[in-house]
C-alpha cells in the first residue's frame, strides 16, 4: 500500500476523475429516475389563458353600475370555448379551470352568490375585478426554462413534460458499471458451502445499489485469486464506464488486484486510506476509473457507501445527500484512523440522533440490519461525547 491519506482526500481525488456520459431519447413514460441532459422550456404561456380559479360566475363589474343584480346566460365549462360575449346585465355560470370570456373580467365564488332562478344576487364589496384570475402568462413566457437540465425525473418534472408536451426527454445515458468479485474461498448463493468456504454476498449488496443509483450493470464475474485469469477478465471491459472490483487489494501473498491493474492503467492514485473499516481501498484514474474496495462485506458497504456512491452520483449530476446527526451517547475510539460507525437514528423534537450499532468486525454484515446507515468520526479523537455532530450516509 502506499502512504495512507483521510476519508475526505480520497474522497477529492476520485470526483476529479469522472469520466463522460452521453445522452439519449427516451419516452416520457420511461423517464422515471433518469437525469435530463437538456432542459424543459416552456412551448406557450403558462397558463395558455385567463383561468378561472373558482367554480362560481363570471361578469363585467362594469354592469354593476346599471343592475343591482345579474342574470345567468348559460354555463361556462372547463375545456369550452370562449363564448360570445355578454348582453348587458348578465353572466356566466363558470367552473374552475374554464378559459375567462374576454369581455369578462371578475368571478365571484359560489359562497359569495344568492341566487334565486336564473337571477344572481351579492355583495357589491365582494366583486372585486381580477380575484380569482389566473391570468395568461402569469407563471411564464413561452421559452422559459421549466426545468433545467441535470434534474432528476421525478413525478413533478413528468407532470411538467407532460405540459409542454415533451413526450420523449433527452437523459444521460446509464453509467455502464462492471463488478469483478474475487477470492478462491467464495462460492455462489446457490452452492452448498464446504466449511472453508462462504457464499457470495459482495455481488448480490453491489447490484443492489448500483440499480437505486441509476446505472446499467454490464457485467459480473467472479475470480479466482490467479492474475492471469483476472487480467483477462478485467482487460476485456475496460470500455466500461466505472469498473468495481472487491477482495484481493490488501498485502496478501494472492492479493493479485495491484499488480494486475497496474499492468492494464499503471499506478493507482491512491491505494491506503486511514479509516477503520476499509483501509486498503484503492482507485485507478483510468480510463475506466477503477475502485478496488477490500472484501469483507462490511468494508465494501462502507467504502461503497462513501466513496462509489457519490462517485456515481456526481457523475450524473446528482447531489449526495449527507446529514448531520448528534450522537445519542458518548463514544470512545481507541483507532488512529477515521471510523465508521453503523447507527441507528431517531428523531428528538428537532434534532436527528443517532444511537451506535458497532459490529465485532468488518465480517459483520449481517449485524448492520438493524442499522440505517453509519457515521463518520474523524481520527485522532479519543472519545467524542454525547451530543457530538457527525455526518450521516443512510444505506441504499
Amino acid at each position: 500500500m502506499n502512504p495512507l491519506i483521510t476519508p475526505d482526500a480520497a474522497e477529492a481525488v476520485t470526483l476529479t476523475h469522472l469520466p463522460g456520459l452521453g445522452s439519449e431519447e427516451i419516452p416520457l413514460e420511461e423517464a422515471h429516475g433518469r437525469v435530463l441532459a437538456s432542459e424543459l422550456r416552456a412551448d406557450r404561456p403558462l397558463p395558455p389563458y385567463d383561468r378561472v380559479m373558482m367554480d362560481g360566475i363570471c361578469f363585467r363589474k362594469a354592469d354593476l353600475d346599471e343592475f343591482s343584480s345579474l342574470t345567468i346566460a348559460g354555463d361556462h365549462a372547463a375545456g369550452a370555448p370562449a363564448p360570445d360575449p355578454l348582453a348587458p346585465g348578465y353572466c356566466w355560470e363558470v367552473m374552475t379551470g374554464a378559459c375567462l370570456p374576454s369581455d369578462c373580467d371578475t368571478v365571484l365564488p359560489y359562497e359569495q352568490i344568492t341566487r334565486q332562478g336564473s337571477n344572481v344576487s351579492f355583495s357589491r364589496e365582494a366583486a372585486v375585478q381580477g380575484r380569482f384570475i389566473h391570468e395568461e402568462s402569469s407563471d411564464h413566457a413561452p421559452d422559459d426554462i421549466l426545468v433545467p437540465s441535470n434534474s432528476l425525473v421525478d413525478s413533478r418534472i413528468a407532470a411538467v413534460a407532460a405540459t409542454v408536451g415533451a413526450t420523449t426527454l433527452k437523459v444521460l445515458q446509464r453509467p455502464r458499471v462492471a463488478i469483478f468479485t474475487t477470492g478462491d474461498e467464495v462460492v455462489e448463493p446457490a452452492t452448498s458451502p464446504a466449511p472453508h468456504q462462504v457464499r457470495q454476498s459482495n455481488a448480490a449488496s453491489l447490484r443492489a445499489a448500483l440499480a437505486v443509483l441509476g446505472t446499467e450493470l454490464i457485467h459480473h464475474q467472479h475470480l479466482p485469486d490467479n492474475p492471469d485469469a483476472t487480467t483477462s477478465a478485467v482487460r476485456e471491459h475496460l470500455d466500461s464506464d466505472l469498473l468495481l472490483l472487491c477482495g484481493g487489494i490488501s498485502k496478501g501473498k494472492y492479493d493479485f488486484v495491484r499488480p494486475v491493474m497496474e499492468s492494464l492503467l499503471g499506478a493507482p492514485a491512491f491505494h491506503g486510506v486511514a479509516q477503520r473499516p476499509g483501509k486498503p481501498l484503492a482507485f485507478w484514474p483510468g480510463p475506466p476509473p477503477v475502485f478496488a474496495l477490500p472484501g469483507n462485506p462490511m468494508s465494501v458497504q462502507i467504502t461503497f457507501h462513501r466513496y462509489v456512491r457519490p462517485f456515481l452520483e456526481t457523475l450524473q449530476n446528482l447531489r449526495p445527500v449527507i446529514r448531520t446527526v448528534s450522537l445519542a451517547s458518548e463514544v470512545r475510539s481507541d483507532s488512529p484512523f477515521a471510523c465508521f460507525l453503523p447507527v441507528n437514528l431517531r428523531q428528538d423534537g428537532a434534532t436527528l440522533l443517532a444511537d451506535p450499532a458497532p459490529l465485532s468486525n468488518s465480517g459483520d454484515f449481517a449485524s448492520a440490519i438493524e442499522s440505517d446507515g453509519f457515521i463518520e468520526l474523524p481520527a485522532d479523537h479519543k472519545v467524542f461525547p454525547q451530543g457530538s455532530l457527525a455526518p450521516f450516509r443512510s444505506w441504499l
